[in-house]
This record gives structure tokens, C-alpha cells and sequence, in this order.
């Protein structure tokens, strides 16, 4: 059904795809038939405005959501027949999100929202998985440290740390600079790319920023619940240099 070999080429494939919420006398048409190739370890930017669909389509992607209609397969698995369950249990190791808002518990420290989640996956080496990824995120003296006590900068580090600890294949990142300065921001970008080589993943950003979508290979524009262009990124000279 699914060559083990080509889940790695197409990580993330949709055919038709549709979204339609509300009463069916009423429903309000959010995707209106996306179509959409992400080979495996490319980075992809969704670029749109607000209410274009983007997020949407992101929760789709990640089987946060249903389509209505249509067809998707991410790291070769066919979301169409699962059912609640089987779609967490295909996200889980598979699939990190990082968020616009950090989503992070409270009453934990950094190292426990990243190590937590592991160690409900079944992982031996959760904390230990924890410490190295929240040290290669530049937060090895902030382990004990609690979400209040954190930067927003340094919040969205840990989200980036807890998204790809279990080494996922795919990381979805919905306006992950949203609540943070230009600055912060642009470090926080720096460093989710970086960690994306780091574990060849593929990588789908979700922004409205056209500066931020130049950093990706390639950029799908939405608007009205449609792609209305997909294209590769013209390389940049000196562009992939930062840090």
C-alpha cells in the first residue's frame, strides 16, 4: 500500500482537500480542494493572510483536525481511516508542533515540559533526552527554571526543545514568532531551521510574514481557502548563513 521507501521522498501528500464548518444548510467553506506535495526534509513556508485557511490546513496536515473531503498521507501513513486514536498514535514521535502561543505547564520546570511528554511515550532516557535537546537549544542553565520565570524567547525555546525531542520527522510551526520581538524572533527562526537540519526533518511553517517564508525552499501562498501559488524560493546569496 505505502513503500516504506517513498514515505521519506513525500513526507506529506494532500489531494482535494476540503474543509467545510458548520450546519450543512450553513456551512461556511474554510479549504476549498488543496492540493499539495512536501518531499521529505524540504521546508515549506504557508503563506497568507489572516482567515486565508493556512492554520487550517496545518491542523489537517497534522491530524489535529479531519478534512471534510479529500485525501492525506504524512510520513506514509493514510489519515482517511483512522480514527481519533490511530491519528494520535500516528502523531506521536512522528509530528512536532510548535505553537504561537508556548503552551508550556506552569507548574513545570523546562526540563519537565520536555521531558514529561517523552516519558509518556514510553522513552527510558526521557530527562536525559530532555537536558541535551533544551542544551542544544541554549537553555542548559535555565533546566530548573519555570515557564514564569523564562523570556518569551526562552518559552519558545523549550516549545521548540519539547517539538523535537522524540525526533520527529515532520515539525509544523504556526507563526512561531508571533508574540515575540523582531529580534527574538529572528534568533528563534534561526535556530528552529537549525534544528530541523539537525534531525533532517521536514519543516512547515505556517506565517503571514513574506520575509520569514524567503527563508524556507519553497512557498505556498494561500488565499480564500486556496493555493493560489507554489514556488521555490530563489537561493539567496549568503542567506543560509546565520546561525
Amino acid at each position: 500500500m505505502h513503500g516504506k521507501s517513498s514515505s521519506r521522498d513525500i513526507g506529506i501528500s494532500a489531494r482535494n482537500v476540503t474543509l467545510s464548518l458548520g450546519a450543512k444548510g450553513a456551512a461556511t467553506e474554510i479549504l476549498k480542494g488543496i492540493d499539495l506535495d512536501i518531499p521529505g526534509g524540504e521546508s515549506l513556508a504557508i503563506l497568507g493572510p489572516s482567515g486565508s485557511g493556512k492554520s487550517s490546513l496545518m491542523a489537517i496536515l497534522a491530524g489535529l483536525e479531519r478534512a471534510t473531503s479529500g485525501e492525506v498521507s504524512v510520513a506514509g501513513v493514510d489519515y482517511g481511516p483512522l480514527d481519533e486514536d490511530a491519528l494520535a498514535r500516528a502523531r506521536r514521535g512522528t509530528i512536532g508542533i510548535v505553537l504561537q502561543s508556548f503552551h508550556l505547564l506552569p507548574t513545570m520546570t523546562a526540563l519537565e515540559n520536555v521531558a514529561v511528554p517523552l516519558e509518556l511515550a514510553g522513552r527510558g532516557d526521557a530527562f536525559a533526552a530532555a537536558e541535551a535537546e533544551l542544551c542544544a537549544v541554549g537553555l542548559g542553565d535555565r533546566l530548573s527554571h519555570y515557564p514564569a520565570q523564562l523570556s518569551g524567547g526562552e518559552q519558545q525555546r523549550v516549545a521548540i526543545a519539547r517539538a523535537v525531542a522524540p525526533g520527529p520527522e515532520i515539525i509544523f510551526a504556526d507563526e512561531p514568532t508571533g508574540n515575540l520581538d523582531g529580534q527574538t524572533g529572528s534568533l528563534i527562526i534561526d535556530l528552529l531551521f537549525e534544528r530541523q537540519r539537525a534531525n533532517g526533518a521536514t519543516l512547515v511553517i505556517i506565517t503571514h510574514d513574506p520575509m520569514l517564508a524567503q527563508r524556507c525552499d519553497r512557498i505556498a501562498r494561500m488565499r480564500d481557502g486556496r493555493i493560489v501559488s507554489d514556488e521555490r524560493v530563489v537561493e539567496q546569496p549568503g542567506a543560509d548563513q546565520a546561525q
